[in-house]
């Protein structure tokens, strides 16, 4: 269903800002993706029959915005039992690493 261009702009949320704040805010743990889509405001919920092909697009489409993410430096990402998981770089590593740029 669409929304008007006026609801868009009041409800717009940067997710770029809301993983990077997630992951900062739980600097301790490292999360999956799906973890980290399911404490976002990124939703993947449809209410009709193509359902699950959409959301499979949909997850794929955040686990590679979550790649780059961790490709520019904006987070950490490292394999540990074969899954994938993303965390927080150290305050000091994320200031230098912002310096670089």
């Amino acid at each position: 269903m669409p929304i008007t261009r006026k609801e868009f702009d009041s409800r717009a949320v940067n997710l770029e800002k809301e993983i990077v704040d997630f992951l900062n805010a739980h600097r301790g743990n490292a999360y999956t993706s799906e973890e980290i889509m399911n404490a976002t405001s990124f939703r993947t919920e449809f209410d009709f029959d193509a359902a699950p092909k959409i959301a499979v697009l949909i997850a794929a489409n955040f686990v590679a915005f979550i790649n780059d993410l961790a490709a520019r430096g904006e987070i950490r990402r490292e394999v540990v039992n074969n899954r994938m998981y993303f965390t927080a770089f150290e305050p000091e590593y994320a200031r230098v690493n912002k310096r670089k740029r």
